[in-house]
């Protein structure tokens, strides 16, 4: 998944004539998977990109992966994805175009196959598609037919999504308090409160195979089905929303409903006197990761 992820948004911006910073991150991969592997034989490939590559020395999940790659970003416009996705030219350039279109948009998301947190966004092909070819056509279709239309958001799901400086400039990184989830959610309405919208643009679409962490732990683990690491999932989950809770209001549910997502917005700008809006990475994360050199 990682390497397909990497290939075809590496074929997506060389498409588009871009030349990038790549920030690669390898999570505490398991030994044998090989992430660091594929991710210097990108580095070493011939291109007009730069790379930044990092392991770290202990899983730190999403929040923690995702806020290193915001401190690690120079540039004006950050994209981040999740490496169980399948990146095209189209999906890039929606992107971009909304939110080069509209100042007042700060992180802009797309549509997909699976799309945590946002079943409106979720475009199925009408029929299976399973080579780079036909991913690409597909996308291609939903750009052609949406073009820079976009709808606003009011939750963040951050698994694949552009942020522009402006916005890290103002509210900084994801709270390190949440372990994997939620920490998209406070960022969210950190970003709201700060003056800055979420977008959806309905022309970018790209293959999300979905829960690739979730898949590989079990494949780890030889589990025979899901329930086992399904439940180390939502008990993540709950630890995380418990956090949450703490941060912005108890008055919350007590349990989290994921079919029955709170007004967060509305949670937001309740508490915006009490919540600082600006999250800096703390200096002593600096040691829970390792550059790796060329």
């Amino acid at each position: 998944m990682t390497s397909n992820c990497l290939s075809t948004t590496l074929h997506s911006v060389d498409m588009l004539g871009f030349s990038c910073e790549f920030i690669l991150i390898d999570d505490a991969s398991e030994p044998g998977e090989n992430i660091l592997a594929a991710f210097q034989e990108a580095r070493a490939k011939p291109s007009r990109h730069s790379f930044k590559i990092f392991r770290t020395r202990a899983r730190q999940h999403y929040t923690g992966v995702f806020s290193l790659g915001l401190s690690a970003a120079t540039r004006d416009q950050i994209f981040f994805l999740s490496n169980d996705m399948i990146v095209t030219p189209f999906f890039i350039s929606k992107l971009l175009l909304v939110a080069n279109q509209n100042r007042d948009v700060g992180i802009v998301r797309g549509t997909s196959n699976y799309v945590d947190s946002h079943p409106e966004h979720t475009v199925v092909p009408d029929r299976p598609v399973s080579s780079y070819a036909e991913i690409q056509a597909f996308s291609g279709q939903v750009a052609q037919k949406y073009g820079s239309s976009f709808t606003e958001d009011r939750l963040l799901s951050g698994d694949a999504i552009l942020i522009k400086r402006a916005v890290v400039e103002k509210i900084g990184v994801m709270d390190l308090r949440f372990f994997g989830y939620f920490g998209d959610v406070d960022y969210g309405m950190r970003a709201h409160l700060a003056g800055f919208k979420l977008a959806c643009a309905r022309g970018a679409w790209l293959l999300h195979h979905g829960g690739g962490h979730v898949l590989r732990e079990i494949e780890v683990n030889r589990e025979r089905d899901h329930l086992a690491a399904t439940s180390r999932r939502m008990a993540l989950v709950r630890a995380a929303y418990e956090k949450f809770r703490e941060k912005w209001s108890d008055k919350l549910p007590e349990q989290y409903d994921p079919d029955k997502p709170a007004l967060f917005f509305d949670v937001a700008e309740e508490n915006r006197d009490r919540v600082a809006l600006k999250y800096d990475l703390p200096a002593a994360f600096r040691d829970a990761y390792d550059p790796i050199d060329p």
